[in-house]
């Protein structure tokens, strides 16, 4: 599947395209690494929104 985007305009699909997209969204496993980073973002964005303080932990 080839999806082209710019800064000018949004990423149509169509066809077997759309259909594969829709399939893959419902059935592939999320990955846990992406998981746990949104989860930290979300925690970081909860501590901003509230005006208090937060450390960034490098990943080593």
């Amino acid at each position: 599947m080839a999806i082209k985007s710019s800064i000018f305009g949004r990423v149509e699909l169509s066809g077997k395209d759309a259909a594969r997209f829709v399939q893959q969204i419902n059935e592939d496993k999320a990955n846990l690494l992406a998981v746990a980073a949104l989860a930290r973002g979300r925690e970081i964005a909860k501590k901003i929104n509230k005006g208090e303080m937060f450390k960034l932990k490098p990943n080593v």
